[in-house]
C-alpha cells in the first residue's frame, strides 16, 4: 500500500520524497519509532544502559549511504588540520509541503580554527543528554570567549559496543551536530531553535584499543573526566581484564614496549568480555598511570541524575580500590594508590537538567520540512537547561 511504498522510499534515501504528504511522513516515522522502541526495550533487559542505538542502525548500507550531506569544507583530519566550521544551511521545503514549525530560529555555530583548540575534558557515555547539555554549555562558552574555552573541548570515550554508532555518526558529521530545542503547546504551534554544536573533537572506543583510551585519560591536558553512564553504570564490578590493566599501570609497564595486551589476555585466560575494560576499570587504570608517572589527578565529575552524584562516584572509586586489594594485585604502590584516589581525586556533585527525548524516526524524517535542515542523528530537547 501507499505507506509501504513511502517507507521503502524513505529507507532508500533517508529523506522523504517530494510527493509524500506530511501525514504519510508522520505515519511512517511513528511506526518506525514504535518498532525501534520495542527493540530497544528488549535489549535493555540484557545490557547495561548506555547511549541508545541509532534509529537508522538497522538500515542496509545502501540505505545509509543514500543521504544528502550538509555542505562542509573537505578535510582529512579533525585533529591536525586547520578547519573552520560554517553555520547550518537552510534547505528548501519539498514541493507540496508546508513547514509545520513556522517559527524556527537558527543559532550560528562558533567559527574558529580547530587547530587552535585542544581537549581538556574526556567524557564517558556520549548520548543524547550529554550532547544536549554539557556540549551545549561548552558551545556557548566557546562562542563567548574563545581564548578561555579553546583548551577545554571534549573527547568522547565509549565503553559499550553500541557506542560505535555514535562515534561513526560524529566522525562522518565532522564532529558536529544540531540541537533542535522545541517549545510550544502542540505540533501546529511548536517553535524551535536550531544550534550547531562543534565542541567535541574526537571519540575513542575503549574496547577497540584499551591502551589508547587509557593513555588519553592519563594525558596531563585532561583536567576533567565526566560521566553520563546511568545509575546502573556505577554498579558494574571490575573484572580480571581491569585488574591486569591497573596492575600494569601501577608497575609502569602499561604504555611501554614491554606491555602486550594479547599476551596478558592469554596468560590470564581472559574471557572475551574481559578484554574490554569496564567504565571504572578504564578510569582506575588511567588514574593509576597518572599516579605512577607523578601527574596530578583529573577531577571525576558525574553528570548523572543522581542525588549527591559526586559521593556516589567517590564511593564507587573507593570500592574499586577495595576490589583491587582483594584481587591480590602485586604492585608495591597499591596501598598508596588507593589512598590517593580517596584523597587527591576530586568528586564534585552536580545537578543537571534538560529534557532530552530519544531521537525518533519521525524526528529524522521530518526535520527538513519542519526546520529546514537535515541530519542523521539530531538532538531533540526543550529550550531550558540548568547546571
Amino acid at each position: 500500500d501507499a505507506r509501504d511504498d513511502a517507507r521503502a522510499r524513505y529507507r532508500e534515501r533517508l529523506l522523504p520524497s517530494p510527493e509524500m504528504t506530511f501525514s504519510a511522513m508522520r505515519a511512517v516515522g511513528m511506526a518506525s519509532a514504535r518498532a525501534s522502541a520495542l527493540s530497544r526495550g528488549t535489549a535493555r533487559g540484557t545490557a547495561r544502559a548506555g547511549p541508545l542505538n541509532h534509529p537508522l542502525a538497522n538500515l542496509s548500507p545502501k540505505g545509509r549511504g543514500g543521504r544528502v550531506a550538509r555542505p562542509r569544507p573537505s578535510r582529512s583530519s579533525s585533529r591536525n588540520v586547520a578547519i573552520v566550521h560554517a553555520a547550518l544551511r537552510r534547505l528548501d521545503c519539498p514541493e507540496g509541503c508546508e513547514p509545520s514549525w513556522k517559527d524556527v530560529a537558527f543559532k550560528n555555530a562558533p567559527v574558529f580554527d580547530r587547530s587552535e583548540t585542544s581537549t581538556g575534558i574526556a567524557h564517558i557515555g556520549v548520548g543524547g543528554f550529554h550532547r544536549s547539555h554539557q556540549q551545549a554549555y561548552m558551545n556557548e562558552l566557546l562562542a563567548r570567549d574563545f581564548d578561555a574555552a579553546k583548551t577545554w573541548l571534549y573527547t568522547g570515550v565509549g565503553v559499550m559496543p553500541n557506542d560505535a554508532g555514535m562515534r561513526d555518526y560524529l566522525r562522518g558529521n565532522d564532529w558536529s551536530y544540531p540541537i533542535v530545542a522545541r517549545d510550544g503547546a502542540d505540533g501546529g504551534e511548536l517553535r524551535a531553535t536550531v544550534e550547531e554544536v562543534v565542541t567535541i573533537r574526537d571519540m575513542l572506543l575503549a574496547y577497540e584499543d584499551p591502551v589508547v583510551a587509557i593513555e588519553a585519560l592519563a594525558d596531563p591536558a585532561i583536567k576533567i573526566v565526566s560521566l553520563t553512564i546511568t545509575e546502573f553504570g556505577y554498579r558494574v564490578p571490575l573484572h580480571k581484564g581491569d585488574f591486569a590493566l591497573i596492575d600494569n599501570a601501577l608497575n609502569g609497564i602499561l604504555g611501554t614496549d614491554a606491555f602486550d595486551l594479547d599476551s596478558i589476555a592469554e596468560e590470564c585466560a581472559l574471557e572475551e568480555e574481559c578484554k574490554a575494560p569496564t567504565t571504572f576499570g578504564l578510569i582506575c587504570a588511567a588514574a593509576a598511570l597518572r599516579f605512577e608517572r607523578g601527574i596530578k589527578p583529573f577531577t571525576l565529575m558525574s553528570c548523572d541524575n543522581l542525588p549527591e552524584n559526586g559521593e556516589v562516584c567517590k564511593k564507587r572509586m573507593t570500592s574499586a580500590g577495595e576490589e583491587l586489594v582483594c584481587g591480590g594485585l602485586c604492585a608495591a604502590s597499591l596501598d598508596a594508590f588507593v589512598v590517593w584516589i580517596q584523597t587527591a581525586v576530586k568528586y564534585p556533585s552536580t545537578m543537571v537538567d534538560r529534557i532530552t527525548p530519544a531521537t525518533s524516526w519521525e524526528d529524522i524524517a521530518t526535520l527538513p520540512e519542519r526546520c529546514g535542515i537535515e541530519d542523521e542523528w539530531p538532538v531533540m530537547s526543550e529550550p531550558y537547561k540548568h547546571w
